[in-house]
């Protein structure tokens, strides 16, 4: 075209230059107008703004160094190149358009913007300028395209030159500004995060991300090795959306590029239109190329907006959680919320904002159908819209009506999980009474049950999965076939010449495959999302549910006087309680304030509470004062509702009627069940106090844990485990002691602290602690202490008294209640002894036992943490069973046969219309229809056999081999397991297994085969692009390698980091009464939100790392689009184009299924951990039984009772001994008492007859049976044992719990809880069948419990391991917690129901061995030392007899503080049963 009219069509908007250049250019105004001014416009209204917000920020971060006065050289050259453009643009040899010299000023104008701008960005802020590189980038794409036009140009070749100069410093510049500056920070941003200091092309290529793939690569990675949170963590709805918009832009130019690149394909070869074929070229690149970057800066947003999300809720429940009522608080409902619901948000969420964008993509897929095939595309519009003639919805409207159904079964699916962990959880926590009980098998029975319900209840929700998956497939099989089939018929009979021909065809199943997804995407989408609506819901109604509401009248005492004592003893907090007062309105303290100065710290007026408002209160007319710096008892009868009254002074119950006022918000209080975190002794008893060394040193002499920590193998830094597990009783209630003293809270309250203690180290704490000297003494602390027994009732300054009626109540000093008619006047006391005992510091009973399990290191499991293993694949395979696993393999292979062969027939029917327009319409039409149908069918039934059939065979399987592996464990595995990482193998694992892999599997082998199929098509479509394909396998590999060293131990990291986050929660909602007593709920969130942000790290960082997978596996079908189109467009005329079109369509398939694969694989690879954890555990964890443990003894064994040692000695280790050559011989009907000093090994005497710890040498026969020849389980049902903590079994029946085996009557269950008393509770609350959590039975109650179990047992051998303790004083533990008529009771039970009964007990008081003993066996470091009747023993002296020795080193203080009692207070000495010191012999 001549030049005259190049320059008349470069002066007009265009934008096509028509023939001028080429026939391949825009004109040089369009270019002016729309490509250089609005991007220099744009950087002149942006530039001021940052410049002014970076000066107001005033902060220099980084070091002096070159790099900014290179920039600002290269602005200065560039200003230059500008300038001389500008220039150039004046002289009268240039031809510029109307817009050329605006242009030209601008660009100016906006290179010395620039220059401000970088200067100000290079020093006040630590990431390249965004705004600079995006600048810098475009304009010099959008320059670069005007240069060509310039140069193409015969008539401005000087302004050319100057603009390539420009584009090339702008390059120069670009480069400069890309370089990060962490290497020139300033220190105090050296610690910055790599993400919060990488440029715009390191965001969008995800490069940051290299150094921790090189560090997993390399190295086994630690949460501390990861990149820590950016503070920023957050996003917005706008930015989604924009990068959502963005990236469907990108995707519909798919079709466009399709239709275009077979247009030109189907010209002559020797036509002049070669620049065209490099246009598209560059065209289906830079396509690609915005996919991957928009794509991936879109999903990364999202999931920035899931972590902040995930942190935000879980902060929430944690808030809520820790301020729930007592009654209220249950651990698994929370942990629930936590773990398995914020699971299902996330899914939920990560495609939330695909529901809308899917509509607007269908919509534009359905306008570009229309394009093609006219009114035909109406068709797959109805198809997924409109019901058909079987009256069922189809596809969107299907999937709606059946997402509904979701939130009701997902809610029960769940809460079928929350029941069954609930039980496992007790159970864990449990297990020495579990084994001991002999209930194993019971418990394995109900749980495994449990989790078939729960099977079945899930059945449901995933039948709904399969219904949305066929409903989704629905659409995109039908639609093409409708379509074409409407299009081909109204084509022949309308006669308008149109035919299916091969770019229609093509193009048309490009947007069939666009439509494809998007209605895909939307069912999956909207199930998910609705399943977070759910489980928002549930999270809702848990954030609603009713919170304590502490109505005490909390005084301050930062005004109230204190002794000096006390002020430099305590500290008072700052942090006060809401309803904390210290005047009223006029100015005058209350009436009535408990102060120092009036010598009141408590004071309830009568105060009525229960737990439950809507009913009758526990307690009424409760009137009391708590004197100051004074040790108050409470006492009265077993359930007499000593332990709601004190947590009415912690304001943990109602309060319906009166007042209660306390001194001061923060009290320290001991619990009667020890209450733990996971962590070391130390870190357990000093909390969240301020660390004092000498405090610390003087609190662990007064609670005799000296020589116990000294004995530990890592002292005071030494593993409690859950719940204190590692501990024993004793230790484990004096660690708890430890801490409420440690604390130096004003106010301590004990609830029957001492009841686990023997009695040489009970008399040392409480002399250590209450004494006349005692620390608490001394430091005017305010005592209360609640307990049933009686003994110290003579040291307290004032003693309140319930009568077990619920009404009312007495105080007073012991002097004053001795006198009076009421509940102590009854009681028979000794006087006080204020003389200290030795300071001794006894190592608690069992400790040799227990520091072996405290020895025991949790053994960690690498497997396959940084590579997999294929032996985890036949692992699953083998639970599922090889012949479904086959059926399935066939299945998919079918469906993705009958999916792809289609696009390989349509090509045979175009080229078929092309000679011959319709005819064979209905061969053609009727095959391509039945390989629908067929893909559809084949599709259901692979997915029916994986998500129905073989999810159940693996999840039973799985928690069949757990549950067994669990029960089967020696005890010292669970010393040596945290219980958090056991639960997380049946609650998130078993999850996993359940969904989560099952549908990773499925979609990851189903896209496999497609995408060999979608390869194999290309191949044909373009042979010669099967040459790379050899390279693309090898770079994918690669690829996959080095990100799932990586991704694998993010995975293993996640779960890793969430096991202290549950287990923080799960104790803290446990101990709420203890946590806020202590005041301590403020640094518990703390605690939380550092474990949450440690948590977040690799949660957040596997998000990161799959957005860098899918950015690579982007850029790897970019290459290959390239790779095809230019073999396109170099071979024209060589490839057909039917084959040209099968080639590009599987393109675009392929692009969207390789991400697929890889997302899918991925996924795979980190859930198949769950497998790999619960194979290592079933696998490497030790089971208790032993090979020769196979013989069956006679169906009545045992029916004598006859118990023979001999020579035993046992132990947790095969290398140690904790009992050594024990022997004797116990007589059927004989009662024998085990005693010894603390760490005999007394329990473990007990423990090696229920086979808990292994035999080395000897054996032991009952009835002449040896029982190591007998399975344990055998010998723990044959006999009875009652362990010293109560078990009953939450959430079953009173019937279950009183009789596991269910074999006898009622009215023998009825019977048994008659005689102990509690079968009005029981009936009251609706008999055997009422849920025994609905009794709220108090500790001596739940002991009784257990007690009316053993009788019904018909075993004649009962052991007793410190059993009533919390009951009674019989042969026990001789009171701990017991009233005279519960001890009359328990009494009597033994003397009727046991009479002629083996009874093995274990006595720390050793005046009931006297009497109620036939034989006392004394044990001294695992060594029997001495073995016969305790009178006879106690006669030949303490020189002779260890038990003497034993049994007068606790009498002689006793008799000599009687002596000076009656020498001060006349002849008034009484002896009580309930008193652990001894009575002199008759």
């Amino acid at each position: 075209m001549a030049s005259s009219d190049c320059i008349s069509i470069d002066n007009s908007l265009g934008p096509h230059a028509s023939d001028c250049r080429g026939g391949f250019d825009l004109t040089l105004f369009f270019e002016d107008v729309v490509l250089t001014i609005p991007i220099a416009s744009l950087l002149l209204l942006a530039a001021p703004c940052r410049v002014f917000y970076l000066l107001s920020k005033g902060t220099v971060k980084v070091k002096a160094d070159y790099l900014r006065y290179l920039k600002v050289l290269s602005y200065v050259l560039l200003s230059a190149s500008h300038v001389a453009a500008l220039v150039l643009w004046t002289r009268a040899s240039a031809v510029p358009t109307r817009a050329s010299l605006p242009a030209a000023a601008l660009s100016f104008v906006s290179s010395l913007s620039l220059l401000v701008l970088s200067y100000v960005e290079h020093l006040y802020s630590y990431r390249p300028s965004s705004i600079i590189n995006l600048f810098l980038l475009f304009s010099a794409l959008f320059d670069a395209t005007r240069t060509r036009t310039l140069w193409l140009q015969p008539y401005n070749r000087s302004v050319a030159i100057a603009s390539l100069v420009s584009v090339v410093f702008k390059l120069v510049a670009f480069s400069l500004e890309a370089i990060e500056k962490r290497h020139i920070l300033l220190p105090a941003y050296q610690n910055l995060t790599p993400e919060s200091t990488s440029g715009i092309l390191s965001q969008w290529l995800f490069s940051w991300q290299l150094p921790l793939f090189r560090a997993g690569y390399s190295n086994a990675l630690g949460i501390n090795d990861l990149f820590h949170l950016d503070k920023h963590l957050k996003s917005t709805l706008l930015h989604s959306k924009l990068q959502q918009r963005w990236s469907t832009g990108f995707t519909f130019c798919q079709p466009f590029l399709i239709s275009a690149t077979l247009a030109w394909a189907e010209r002559d070869s020797d036509s002049d239109d070669q620049d065209q074929g490099y246009g598209l070229i560059g065209a289906w690149f830079l396509v690609y190329l915005g996919i991957a970057i928009t794509m991936g800066q879109h999903q990364h947003l999202t999931f920035r907006a899931i972590s902040m999300a995930r942190g935000q809720l879980i902060s929430m429940l944690f808030d809520k959680a820790t301020d729930l009522t007592i009654t209220a608080a249950d651990p698994t409902a929370a942990l629930t919320l936590m773990s398995a619901d914020i699971e299902r948000i996330d899914m939920g969420w990560r495609t939330a904002h695909d529901i809308w964008a899917n509509l607007i993509e269908i919509g534009i897929a359905i306008y570009l159908l229309e394009r093609q095939l006219g009114i035909a595309c109406l068709i797959p519009v109805a198809t997924a819209l409109v019901e058909d003639s079987a009256d069922s919805s189809v596809s969107i409207v299907g999937s709606v009506i059946a997402v509904s159904f979701v939130m009701a079964r997902q809610a029960m699916w769940l809460e079928a999980i929350e029941k069954r962990i609930a039980v496992t959880s007790q159970m864990l926590g449990s297990m020495k009474g579990v084994k001991m009980c002999g209930l194993t098998s019971v418990l394995e029975a109900r749980i495994s049950s449990m989790r078939d319900d729960e099977l079945h209840i899930s059945g449901k929700f995933r039948r709904l999965l399969i219904w949305n998956m066929g409903l989704a497939y629905l659409a995109p099989i039908l639609a093409p076939i409708f379509t074409f089939t409407a299009y081909s018929l109204l084509a022949r009979n309308q006669g308008d010449g149109g035919t299916l021909d091969t770019n229609r065809v093509f193009t048309s199943l490009s947007l069939f495959a666009l439509l494809q997804e998007p209605l895909t995407s939307f069912v999956t989408s909207l199930s998910s999302f609705v399943g977070s609506i759910g489980c928002f819901s549930r999270i809702q109604a848990f954030l609603e549910s009713d919170v304590r509401s502490d109505q005490r009248l909390v005084h301050d005492t930062s005004n109230s006087g204190s002794s000096s004592s006390q002020s430099t003893l305590f500290k008072q907090s700052n942090e006060k309680s809401a309803s904390e007062t210290n005047v009223d309105e006029s100015g005058e303290a209350p009436e009535g304030s408990p102060t120092r100065e009036n010598g009141v710290t408590i004071k309830i007026q009568d105060g009525a509470f229960g737990y439950d408002s809507d009913k009758d209160p526990n307690l009424t007319d409760i009137s009391i004062e708590v004197p100051s710096s004074q040790f108050t008892m409470i006492v009265g009868p077993v359930g007499s509702g000593k332990s709601t009254l004190l947590k009415a002074i912690l304001g943990e119950v109602s309060l319906m009627a009166g007042a209660v006022h306390v001194t001061g918000s923060e009290i320290a209080y001991c619990d009667q069940t020890p209450w733990h975190m996971n962590g070391t002794v130390r870190a357990s008893i000093i909390a969240f106090s301020p660390v004092d060394e000498r405090w610390y040193e003087q609190v662990l002499q007064a609670c005799a844990l000296t020589q116990d920590l000294r004995q530990l193998p890592k002292g005071d830094q030494t593993t409690i485990g859950s719940k204190g597990i590692v501990l024993s009783g004793g230790q484990s209630q004096r660690i708890s002691l430890a801490r409420a003293v440690y604390a130096r809270k004003d106010t301590i309250i004990l609830d029957d602290v001492f009841s686990g203690l023997d009695a040489h180290t009970e008399n040392v704490v409480f002399h250590n602690l209450l004494g006349g000297k005692g620390l608490l003494r001394r430091s005017n602390t305010t005592v209360v202490i609640a307990s049933s027994r009686s003994k110290r009732l003579p040291y307290a300054d004032h003693i309140i008294c319930l009568d077990g009626t619920g009404k009312g109540c007495e105080q007073g000093t012991f002097q004053e209640l001795s006198t009076s008619d009421g509940y102590v006047s009854q009681l028979l006391v000794t006087s006080a002894d204020w003389t200290h005992p030795s300071a001794t510091d006894p190592l608690d009973d069992d400790s040799a036992a227990k520091l072996e399990l405290a020895q025991l290191e949790e053994e960690k499991d690498e497997a396959g943490r940084r590579t997999g293993d294929i032996a985890i694949y036949t692992y699953y395979i083998r639970a599922i069973g090889w012949i479904p696993t086959f059926i399935f393999i066939f299945a998919i292979c079918a469906f993705i046969f009958c999916q792809s062969f289609p696009t390989i027939w349509l090509n045979w029917w175009a080229a078929a219309n092309a000679e011959e327009p319709h005819q064979r319409l209905g061969y053609y039409l009727g095959i391509y229809a039945m390989l629908g149908a067929l893909a559809l069918i084949f599709l259901i039934v692979s997915c029916w056999q994986m998500i129905v059939t073989m999810v159940p065979l693996s999840g039973k399987n799985f928690h069949s081999n757990l549950l067994r592996t669990v029960l089967n464990a020696p005890m010292s595995f669970f010393a040596a397991t945290d219980a958090g990482v056991t639960i997380n193998r049946f609650s998130q694992d078993l999850q996993l297994i359940d969904m989560d892999l099952p549908i990773a599997a499925l979609n990851t082998f189903a896209t496999f085969v497609l995408c060999i199929a979608q390869l194999a098509l290309v191949a044909v479509g373009s042979y010669y692009t099967a040459i790379a394909f050899p390279f693309l396998f090898a770079a994918l590999w690669l690829v996959q390698h080095v990100y799932l060293r990586t991704s694998r131990q993010l995975r293993f990291m996640d779960l890793e980091a969430k096991s202290p986050l549950y287990a923080l929660f799960t104790e803290s909602v446990t101990g709420l009464a203890t946590l806020r007593a202590f005041g301590w709920r403020r640094a518990l969130e703390e605690k939380l939100y550092n474990l949450l942000d440690r948590s977040q790290r690799p949660f957040y960082l596997l998000y990161a790392v799959q957005r860098w997978l899918t950015l690579v596996l982007d850029m790897f079908v970019a290459g290959i689009a390239v790779l095809l189109v230019i073999l396109i467009t170099q071979l024209r005329g060589v490839l057909p184009p039917g084959l040209i079109g099968v080639a590009l369509v599987n393109v675009i398939l392929f692009s969207q299924n390789l991400k697929l694969l890889l997302m899918f694989w991925t996924n795979l690879e980190t859930h198949i951990g769950a497998i790999s954890r619960i194979k290592s555990f079933t696998t490497h964890t030790k089971s208790e039984h032993e090979v020769q443990e196979k013989e069956v003894p006679p169906p009545t064994w045992p029916s004598q009772g006859g118990i023979e040692f001999d020579n035993v000695s046992a132990g947790y280790k095969s290398s140690e001994n904790v009992l050594k050559g024990i022997s004797l011989a116990i007589q059927p009907g004989q009662k024998i008492g085990i005693c010894g000093r603390t760490g005999s090994g007394k329990s473990s005497m007990v423990s090696c007859l229920f086979r808990m710890i292994d035999i080395h040498d000897g054996r032991i026969t009952v009835d002449n049976v040896d029982i190591t020849t007998i399975p344990r389980e055998e010998v723990r049902t044959r006999l009875v044992g009652v362990p010293q903590d109560a078990f009953l079994i939450d959430g079953s029946s009173v019937r279950l719990n009183a009789d596991p085996a269910e074999k006898l009557p009622d009215a023998a269950v009825e019977d048994a809880l008659q005689l102990v008393e509690l079968w009005d509770i029981v009936a009251s609350k609706g008999g055997l069948d009422a849920p025994i959590d609905d009794l709220h039975l108090s500790h001596g109650q739940r002991q009784l419990f257990c007690i009316a179990r053993a009788m019904l047992r018909p075993s004649p051998i009962i052991v007793l391991d410190e059993a009533t303790s919390r009951c009674s004083k019989w042969s026990l533990t001789h009171s701990s917690s017991v009233d005279a008529h519960t001890d009359e009771l328990i009494q009597r039970i033994m003397k009727e129901r046991f009479s002629n009964h083996t009874i093995l007990s274990i006595v720390h008081k050793l005046e009931s061995a006297l009497d109620d003993f036939d034989l006392v066996a004394v044990l001294d470091a695992g060594v029997l030392v001495e073995f016969g009747p305790p009178r006879e023993l106690l006669q030949q002296g303490a020189d002779k007899s260890p038990f003497a020795a034993l049994y007068e080193s606790l009498s002689s203080k006793v008799h000599s503080a009687k002596d000076a009692d009656v020498a001060r207070s006349g002849p008034r000495v009484d002896t009580s049963a309930e008193d652990d010191t001894i009575s002199p012999l008759a």
